[in-house]
């Protein structure tokens, strides 16, 4: 890992490289402007002092002029983007000054944010795009009419006879690395149009000249050339600076996604322990909010539940950077809504008064075709997230999507491992324990039938015997009392439902085994068949849940019935209805205490805990499942046990 994390930083392109490159241009072209003004200053003065005659001392004046309003035009230009940033900041584009107390991977991230703008242009761009093109287009026209006012110096009186003429080509400079192809040639057509307006209209004080090609092609070639060279080299600067930063970020991605394979891997197979360091490690610095949602589908899978999806429960993890009054927290409902429309959520809200905006981004993970997790991430931005940065979130979380499943799989795993031993556990007590306190209550019933044929034939023998047969009949008693406590134990070890086996035939089964044990007739009743379901439905995970519940329910009734109420008659009703199964246990025993069964039917606000005792223990299990359980008393004695699961 310490290697991979060398490989990533050596790999590194460093920020001031990029910044440098981002602003290659607007030094050319402040280098180009100044220099040809100079060159136009040494111009002027070697032809003023050369050729001393009344025509130049008359536009000695007029040369002067000009070197002003260039030098003024050049200096404006030049403190142009400095002042607008000091003074406007967020009139321009992709321009942010970032805190000097921010953590420095806050504000490296803020640095990164600026050059997705790509290169800045010679002269700084605002937000308006009208008001861009009057910006450049004011520069054309200034440095065209210097150039047609400055020609009569020079032969020709026009274009390159001009002393500007190279000055004021780097308007087409600063067009064509500001709108490439498109407004570099705009710019150069605007420029040569100033040039074939001296060679047609002379200005004042032109001399007497007979245009030949060499001068015409030299004043309005050079112009489109210099613009195509210009936006040529600025598309392969962008092109460099782009690749770099994408080679930056590569490493940043893959740096990151290494800090989160390391923080899974680190976990233990605790949920909430991993969410917490995923947290951690998917966030370092790219995102002011993260946010993780696991969907629990215990009751909102796809195929069996009823309960919509972004009403499931779930577990949600946050990581902050900023405070609610800073970043406003709606990550609730805006998971809630990703729930809802299952697509990812991409928004930008503006701040008013500040260049930023609060950039969302949800993204929705499924497996199986449904969302099981929920990726959100926030930060005050002055763009939305683009693709790197979803694409960044769906790595990060499919890794931990997987490392959830593995966390499933392992409790899975652990659960078989479990009913496998549970399973022969159970056969073991049927082969052994089972079968010897069965053989034991045989004889125990053999022996106490003789000693009642003894006493019943012989009058003499039965004050003796008759001890003998009490005893004989507590054993049997006993035996029985054991061999249904073994084979209530051997049942509750087995497996439930598998394969193919119903609720009915579970259930059918459950009654004739105790009934075998107990010698309590019971009867199975059907309202309803399970065929109004599907077959997915059936096989789902949420039908395999509702038939142990059942079956656990029905047990412990069914053990109540026998050891504490009474009961010489037991009923059971299965009710399949579009929306729930309801199951009903009806005895003709004694009953419960009236102030019991009101306890029963209170609704504790507390989280239940499954404790597998008693009465509490069935009401706990059918709540477990989103369920109610009732005990009604009957008006003819016994008691009716209630259970509905919605399925």
């Amino acid at each position: 890992m310490m290697q991979a994390r060398n490989f990533f930083r050596a790999r590194n392109v460093p920020r001031s490289t990029l910044r440098r490159l981002r602003v290659i241009p607007s030094y050319f072209f402040l280098v180009w402007r100044w220099s040809m003004w100079l060159y136009a200053l040494i111009v002027i003065i070697f032809a003023h002092s050369t050729y001393i005659d009344s025509q130049t001392i008359k536009y000695g004046s007029m040369a002067t002029l000009l070197l002003i309003i260039t030098f003024i035009e050049t200096l404006i230009v030049t403190l142009y983007a400095p002042v607008l940033h000091i003074l406007f900041p967020r009139l321009l584009s992709g321009s942010v000054r970032s805190p000097k107390n921010q953590p420095d991977a806050l504000r490296h991230r803020r640095e990164d944010e600026e050059g997705e703008a790509g290169l800045i242009p010679p002269l700084a761009q605002t937000r308006n795009h009208y008001w861009n093109i009057a910006i450049y287009s004011m520069d054309v026209v200034i440095c065209g009419l210097v150039m047609y006012f400055s020609a009569p110096f020079l032969n020709p009186p026009f274009g390159l006879g001009s002393p500007f003429y190279r000055y004021g080509m780097s308007t087409v400079f600063a067009a064509a690395a500001a709108f490439r192809y498109q407004g570099g040639l705009l710019a150069a057509l605007g420029y040569d149009l100033f040039a074939l307006l001296g060679l047609f209209v002379h200005a004042p004080g032109a001399g007497n000249y007979t245009p030949n090609a060499v001068d015409i092609a030299g004043s309005l070639v050079d112009t489109p050339i210099v613009a195509i060279l210009v936006a040529y080299l600025s598309n392969l600067l962008e092109n460099y600076a782009r690749s770099k930063r994408q080679e930056r970020e590569n490493a940043r991605t893959q740096a990151a996604l290494v800090h989160i394979g390391e923080a899974l891997l680190q976990s233990s197979g605790d949920r909430q322990q991993l969410l917490q360091r995923s947290l951690k490690s998917i966030q370092r610095g790219r995102f002011d909010r993260l946010t993780i949602a696991l969907i629990d589908l215990a009751r909102g899978d796809g195929q069996a539940a009823r309960v919509p999806l972004h009403l499931a429960p779930m577990l949600i993890c946050q990581e902050n950077t900023f405070t609610a009054d800073q970043l406003p927290d709606s990550s609730t409902r805006l998971i809630q809504k990703v729930l809802q429309t299952k697509q990812k959520l991409l928004t930008f809200e503006p701040i008013e008064d500040e260049s930023r905006g609060i950039a969302r981004l949800y993204l929705p993970l499924r497996k199986d075709e449904h969302v099981q997790l929920v990726l959100g991430a926030e930060s005050l931005r002055m763009t939305p997230f683009n693709m790197q940065h979803e694409k960044f979130l769906t790595i990060a979380g499919t890794q931990l999507l997987v490392a959830l499943d593995n966390i499933r799989l392992a409790e899975q795993t652990v659960q078989l491992a479990a009913d496998a031993e549970r399973g022969r556990i159970a056969r073991e007590i049927h082969d052994g324990i089972a079968q010897l306190t069965y053989m034991l209550s045989l004889q125990a019933e053999t022996c106490e039938a003789q000693a009642q044929r003894i006493i019943e034939a012989s009058e003499e023998d039965a004050e003796l015997l008759a001890p003998l047969a009490e005893r004989l009949g507590k054993m049997v008693m006993i035996s029985k009392q054991a061999l249904w406590e073994t084979r209530n134990y051997m049942f509750s070890l087995k497996p439930l439902m598998s394969g193919t086996t119903t609720l009915t035939q579970m259930l059918s089964n459950q009654l004739r085994e105790f009934e075998a044990i107990s010698d309590i007739p019971t009867q199975l009743h059907l309202e309803g068949s399970d065929d109004i379901y599907d077959e997915a439905r059936l096989r789902s995970r949420r039908y395999a849940q509702m038939g142990t519940t059942f079956f656990r329910i029905v047990q412990e009734a069914l053990t109540n019935a026998y050891k504490h109420a009474g009961a010489s008659q037991l009923d059971v009703v299965i009710r399949y209805q579009p929306e729930q199964i309801e199951v009903d246990i009806h005895d003709n025993g004694r009953g419960f205490p009236l102030p019991d069964i009101q306890d029963m039917r209170q609704t504790p606000e507390e989280p239940q805990i499954l404790s597998g005792h008693g009465i509490k223990g069935m009401r706990e299990r059918a709540i477990e499942l989103g369920g109610h359980f009732t005990i009604v008393p009957q008006t003819d004695g016994g008691t009716t046990v209630r259970v509905g699961i919605p399925f």
